[in-house]
């Protein structure tokens, strides 16, 4: 809990800090976070019942302005499957946002770039649980990790490095 305090802190804080810097200037609306970048108005977030690092995922994602609307399912096998979400690339939450599949722990600001750039993939994901990744936090150790875009004939390319 003390962690997530602090997240929430800082993340706080830094979005003050840019209402400050940036003069109050952004466009408002439905589809503008604070930080400028376009974000869908809702995401769907399917968890299991028992799984805390989901819980602490999205937790980031509101922080960074999306709504969450948290579907908590025994069926997660099942809405893998429904979304086509490649085997080798499966974690333990699966999102839906804006015709995107989002699989595991993708950084918001990833989330934020796909939504803005729009490619043409069937999603992004993030296999495992790689310890330092959002929702994933242990301190200041971070393995390095890679969000990958995946399209719905299986092809696999890298979207996004992280360490």
């Amino acid at each position: 809990m003390h962690k997530l305090s602090k997240y929430k802190l800082w993340t706080l804080s830094f979005i003050t800090m840019s209402v400050v810097f940036a003069g109050c200037s952004w466009a408002s609306g439905p589809d503008v976070s604070p930080m400028g970048n376009a974000v869908a108005s809702e995401i769907t977030v399917f968890r299991s019942p028992t799984c805390d690092c989901c819980s602490l995922w999205i937790d980031h994602m509101e922080a960074s302005g999306f709504q969450v609307k948290d579907e908590i399912t025994e069926e997660m096998p099942k809405i893998k499957q429904q979304y086509a979400v490649p085997a080798n690339l499966r974690s333990c939450h699966t999102t839906v946002v804006d015709g995107y599949v989002l699989e595991g722990h993708i950084p918001s600001e990833d989330v934020q770039r796909l939504l803005k750039e729009k490619p043409d993939i069937a999603g992004l994901a993030v296999p495992g649980m790689p310890i330092g990744s959002t929702g994933m936090e242990s301190g200041n150790y971070v393995e390095p990790y890679t969000v990958f875009s995946f399209q719905e004939n299986s092809t696999v390319a890298t979207f996004a490095e992280h360490s």
